[in-house]
């Protein structure tokens, strides 16, 4: 998606905007106390330790269209001094890397000089990032168009913390989303909500969302994600959820998994994953669900996962897996005693 969408996407922003912001781009033009250029230096300069500097700069890449978004066209005026700037910058990374555009709501206005424009798309998008939150953190949040001249945790999909205005939660189900998920949220150190379902995304799950140590949930089922779970994935410290299934998700289960001490949920059924089912399984005293048919696992449910049933005083109420006899490969999973089904 991305290869047509962002060479069509600024030259259709461009006759729009440039006529009128042209004399606000003449030698004398101020933002922030400084030169043109000189806000441009610094703001790219910080920008090379957030993402790849070759992307960054390489015209047609989902970096550099939100860097020159940021730069030109982005009436909000954020300063390079304001820490802010960069979250902003990221949240415009996602945008044009998951093909915003053509989301299904909450696309950019056409026009960014144009208020008129700006209140058709804010019109147009209504998305709110208001989900349960086993926290109960203050969160402020909103339903602007994305890249509209408001703060971005206002945009649609979005809700940040209302101590730092840190992002806290990305939500997106079934609104369109293609493209790829950006390494760059892996900056996102506020971050506690990812959810990206039900959409055409692909690619590989970026390593760098391990280190989002606040993750409570992350949710990207029924898309076209491809390649491993990163091993990073298993250290995140309070992770509850992790709900991958209905993707082409493919390597094994790494024994890692049993570092995830909170987990209560785990679906990652309808994949390609292979291998056997880790014994260090065992280890995830709170999980509910764990569902993993539809895969390519074999051997044996290990004992120490049995024993988490419910039916044995444990907390595990829904276990699944390929353990029908005709299944193959097949894993062997008793049921009542020790599966709850085997829906394949």
């Amino acid at each position: 998606v991305m290869p047509s969408l962002l060479p069509s996407l600024l030259p259709s922003l461009l006759p729009s905007i440039k006529p009128s912001s042209m004399p606000s781009l003449s030698p004398t033009f101020e933002i922030c106390g400084m030169s043109r250029d000189d806000r441009r230096f610094a703001i790219t300069d910080t920008l090379k330790t957030v993402s790849d500097p070759i992307k960054l700069l390489t015209n047609g890449t989902a970096q550099n269209t939100a860097l020159e978004w940021l730069l030109e066209f982005d009436t909000y005026n954020i300063c390079p001094d304001n820490p802010k700037f960069v979250q902003r910058y990221i949240m415009a990374v996602f945008y044009f890397s998951t093909g915003g555009g053509s989301w299904n709501e909450c696309n950019a206005p056409s026009n960014f000089s144009d208020p008129i424009d700006i209140d058709q798309a804010n019109a147009s998008c209504s998305i709110f990032a208001d989900g349960f939150d086993v926290f109960g953190r203050p969160t402020v949040l909103g339903s602007d168009a994305w890249l509209s001249p408001s703060n971005e945790c206002f945009w649609g999909g979005l809700a940040c913390s209302q101590d730092t205005l840190s992002v806290d939660r990305i939500e997106f189900e079934n609104y369109g989303l293609s493209g790829t998920l950006p390494a760059e949220l892996g900056n996102l150190t506020g971050l506690r909500y990812l959810i990206v379902e039900e959409g055409t995304t692909n690619g590989t799950i970026p390593s760098e969302y391990g280190l989002l140590s606040d993750l409570v949930i992350i949710d990207l089922n029924f898309n076209e994600l491809t390649g491993s779970i990163p091993e990073s994935i298993y250290d995140l410290p309070i992770l509850f959820q992790l709900d991958l299934n209905d993707n082409f998700l493919t390597g094994t289960i790494s024994q890692s998994i049993g570092n995830l001490q909170f987990l209560q949920l785990l679906q990652l059924q309808v994949n390609q994953l292979t291998g056997t089912i880790p014994e260090s399984m065992g280890n995830l005293t709170y999980l509910g669900v764990m569902e993993l048919f539809g895969n390519q696992l074999q051997g044996s449910m290990p004992p120490s996962v049995c024993q988490r049933r419910d039916i044995n005083n444990g907390m595990l109420d829904k276990l699944t897996a390929d353990c029908d006899l005709d299944d193959i490969p097949f894993v062997n999973c008793s049921v009542p005693d020790c599966c709850t089904d085997c829906p394949f």
